[in-house]
């Protein structure tokens, strides 16, 4: 193998996982996480045998051409990576997820139960934003945000609010104004994607990308470190409008496209749009839990209000007529405001009130 494109066989899993776990290989304590070399290496070779299948377009396998227990062999070494909390490791291993997420080579499966393979995969880049390491946050946003634009799977109930909250969590512990700033286009990016399809009910659903600037309409205009709002932007719209396939991939668009259709199989009617009021709601209940008699003053909840109150905006702001006539969001949306006007305001009182009264009006403008 003497070219690292070549390396992984001809799977298009391969292209994609083979140079990844190279590269792990590579930055990994030997000694110390042997193991893990040794489940790398044995992928590897695992890899140069394997072919794409992908006559079967009602396979329930997360790989794509690949059998269900092809895939949860070649995982495991990205998840035990993930799990290794060494940043010189974790980092090939995060770009790893995102490729297969961006590229659709992760596909065709519904994520909300805790026992499938592709959750624990998310559960482990989630819980790599621990890590305290900037760079590494900002890789599991790139991640997550592709996991979630992906129209090849179908990210469900707790497990898209699990990847919600972690990034909130990033947000309000970033560091830096950029970080933070990257944090909230991300889950803004997140709102418009998933209430697009809320509203079209199709995970093909068209929808724009954020713009950075309008989201520091209300606050956090401080947080511009020079040139953040640029770098923040072109984040954004590098996971949004990645390429559905790897660099000369010889995979037809109309394939790609047959991909991405089949995870409506998975689906009700109205799923998508359960899913929808259900984050809807869990952002209602953190813009609540973020008010507090005992600490208005702290600046983390504050903020952390603020922020829910945001994001619930672009919601109201982006959604159409089939979510502003939904009688139980209408209802819920607007003893929701009531609830916020009545809460104990303090620091945050202009901020909060302003993005209330804007969610009211998108509401009853969209209704009329």
């Amino acid at each position: 193998m003497s070219s690292s494109q070549t390396l992984g066989g001809a799977s298009r899993c391969g292209w994609v996982l083979g140079p990844s776990l190279d590269k792990i290989i590579k930055n990994v304590a030997w000694r110390k996480h042997s193991q893990l070399v040794s489940s790398c290496k044995s992928v590897l070779d695992k890899l140069e045998s394997l072919t794409d299948d992908a006559s079967d377009p009602g396979s329930c396998s997360p790989l794509y051409g690949l059998s269900s227990s092809d895939a949860d062999i070649l995982l495991q070494p990205l998840i035990m990576a993930l799990e290794s909390r060494s940043p010189k490791v974790v980092e090939p291993a995060l770009d790893c997820a995102f490729r297969l997420f961006s590229f659709g080579i992760i596909r065709g499966c519904e994520i909300q139960e805790s026992s499938s393979l592709i959750y624990r995969l998310v559960d482990t880049v989630c819980k790599c934003s621990t890590l305290g390491d900037e760079a590494i946050e900002l890789a599991v946003l790139e991640v997550l945000l592709s996991a979630v634009r992906s129209p090849s799977v179908c990210i469900r109930g707790d497990c898209l609010v699990y990847i919600a909250k972690t990034c909130y969590n990033i947000y309000l512990g970033g560091k830096s104004g950029t970080l933070q700033i990257c944090a909230k286009s991300v889950l803004a990016q997140m709102m418009i994607i998933i209430f697009t399809r809320v509203e079209q009910n199709s995970m093909l659903a068209d929808f724009k990308n954020v713009v950075v600037f309008e989201l520091l309409e209300f606050a956090d205009r401080n947080l511009n470190e020079g040139s953040s709002i640029h770098f923040s932007q072109n984040f954004i719209n590098e996971i949004v409008e990645a390429k559905q396939s790897p660099p000369d991939s010889k995979h037809s668009s109309d394939e790609r496209k047959n991909q991405s259709v089949n995870v409506s199989r998975f689906s009700g009617q109205n799923d998508l749009r359960e899913d929808g009021f259900t984050l809807y709601k869990n952002l209602c209940k953190l813009s609540m839990k973020f008010s507090s008699q005992e600490h208005s003053d702290d600046r983390i909840l504050s903020r952390g209000k603020v922020l829910s109150l945001e994001l619930l905006n672009v919601i109201m702001a982006n959604a159409g007529p089939v979510w502003h006539t939904n009688e139980r969001q209408v209802l819920g949306c607007t003893n929701f405001c009531c609830l916020q006007l009545n809460q104990p305001l303090e620091l945050t009182l202009n901020h909060v009130m302003y993005v209330v009264n804007l969610i009211k009006y998108n509401l009853l403008t969209n209704n009329n």
